[in-house]
This record gives structure tokens, C-alpha cells and sequence, in this order.
């Protein structure tokens, strides 16, 4: 399991004890009833105009069982490998761009 924090606990809480919340999570749980407060979501990241990329793991409250975390860029879904993946591509794509030279 990742290490984070106690999740904030509610009266009405049926979350099992000692359940982590990641240290990059930003949602305020407890506000929101069923599977949307299993949701764990970082603060968004503006990588382009009109696009951002979000840090997302959702925990399953009766089996513990985590899905993720996916780093979400638009409407797309990655696994963090596939995320330094896509930068990696980005950076040499910038590289290639900065290397041309003027016409």
C-alpha cells in the first residue's frame, strides 16, 4: 500500500480504520457519499490550454483492492510509467525542435 495519511475521518464514517490517504491527494473526503469519496485526486496541472493532467487512484472500500494511481491528462488515462514515457517523447520532441536550423 502507498504511504500517505489517515484520511480525515466523519461521524458517519464507514471507512475501515487506519485507511491512507496519499500525501499528493487534495480531495476533502468525507463530503461526499460512496464510491466518489474513495477517490483519491491530486491538484491539477495546466499542460496545455484547455488541458490538465491530474494524479488519480480510487481505493475499493470493502476490499482495500487500489486502482492505480493513473495520471490523467484530458480525458486520457496513464500508468505513471507510461506518463515519464510521454515526457520523455515531449522533451526530445523540444530538443529536435531547438536543434533545426534557421531558414
Amino acid at each position: 500500500m502507498h504511504q500517505g495519511v489517515e484520511m480525515e475521518r466523519t461521524d458517519d464514517d464507514r471507512r475501515s480504520p487506519g485507511r491512507l490517504c496519499p500525501g499528493w491527494c487534495v480531495a476533502r473526503h468525507g463530503e461526499q457519499l460512496g464510491e466518489e469519496d474513495w477517490v483519491h485526486v491530486g491538484e491539477p496541472l495546466t499542460v496545455a490550454e484547455g488541458v490538465t493532467a491530474q494524479l488519480c487512484l480510487s481505493v475499493d472500500p470493502d476490499s482495500g483492492a487500489e486502482d492505480g494511481p493513473y495520471v490523467l491528462i484530458g480525458s486520457s488515462e496513464y500508468t505513471p510509467a507510461a506518463t515519464v514515457a510521454l515526457g520523455r517523447s515531449l522533451i526530445a520532441l523540444a530538443i529536435r525542435a531547438g536543434s533545426r536550423p534557421p531558414r
